[in-house]
């Protein structure tokens, strides 16, 4: 009863501030502005990051629509055959039990796309970080072959396979197309993949082409960066790793000591 009076006055509350915002005071009122101007952002920023994930994977929204209705579908139906398995076993289970495990099975299943694409993401953006410190390695080498920085940035991405070196030779088309420098088009690439680093590096390289600094230093500087990065994040993984694989360890140690101590504390126990 407590509870429930407190979420009503909870509620009452928040529709009186929602349809009179009049009688709010001028700290509350910025305080609920500013609550909204973040709530906006960070629903921008999650459509931005889901746009760029999309596009990593390289699904269209069309189809991430039909593969989100789809998995609702058979959340639903997962539900609700565990909950006539649970009915059929002869497990008591109350109504709105039942109702939640089919709200849940449906929102798991609704979101469940989701979280796939944005573990695909995750790796695409891995790999394509590593192949990107190997293309600027390549890069680096031809310039120090004598050769010009477009001519090395062609070649290189033409000497690599797989998707990184591929959306790199479109990147450099799409600039010598455009007659834009590479560096803008490979910017641009970082921001539609959502990929920090790739935008990082653009900027400063064509910052340094402008500036008349040496580009193959700070191509040297970069690359050794990405690998450095790429080489810690691999660490921390196998570290994860490591300790994940101790786990099964501590159980079966803590599996061990009870099936030992049981017959002692069952004797104890029955003799009192």
């Amino acid at each position: 009863m407590i509870a429930v009076t407190v979420c009503g006055v909870i509620c009452g509350l928040g529709l009186f501030f929602v349809i009179r915002p009049g009688v709010l005071s001028s700290k509350a009122k910025l305080v609920h502005e500013q609550f909204e101007q973040g709530m906006v952002w960070l629903v921008r920023r999650s459509q931005e990051r889901h746009r760029a994930d999309l596009a990593v994977v390289g699904h269209q929204a069309s189809e991430m629509v039909v593969k989100k209705l789809t998995s609702l579908f058979v959340g639903v139906l997962a539900g609700f055959g565990l909950d006539m398995f649970f009915y059929l076993t002869g497990v008591s289970i109350s109504k709105l039990i039942g109702v939640v495990i089919l709200v849940s099975a449906g929102v798991m299943g609704f979101f469940l796309p989701d979280s796939r694409v944005r573990v695909q993401a995750t790796r695409r953006r891995q790999d394509f970080l590593h192949a990107f410190s190997s293309y600027l390695d390549l890069t680096n080498v031809l310039l120090a072959g004598g050769a010009g920085t477009e001519t090395a940035l062609i070649a290189a991405a033409d000497a690599g396979d797989g998707w990184s070196f591929a959306e790199i030779r479109e990147a450099l088309t799409r600039a010598r197309s455009a007659r834009r420098s590479p560096w803008v088009e490979l910017g641009n690439l970082g921001d539609a993949y959502n990929i920090p680093e790739l935008t990082e590096v653009a900027g400063s390289v064509q910052l340094a082409g402008e500036h008349g600094a040496r580009i193959r230093l700070s191509l040297s500087a970069r690359a050794d960066s990405l690998r450095n990065r790429h080489m810690g994040e691999i660490e921390a993984q196998a570290q994860a790793a490591t300790e994940r694989m101790g786990i099964p360890m501590v159980l079966l140690f803590i599996a061990f000591i009870a099936l030992i101590g049981y017959p002692a504390v069952h004797l104890v126990l029955g003799s009192f």
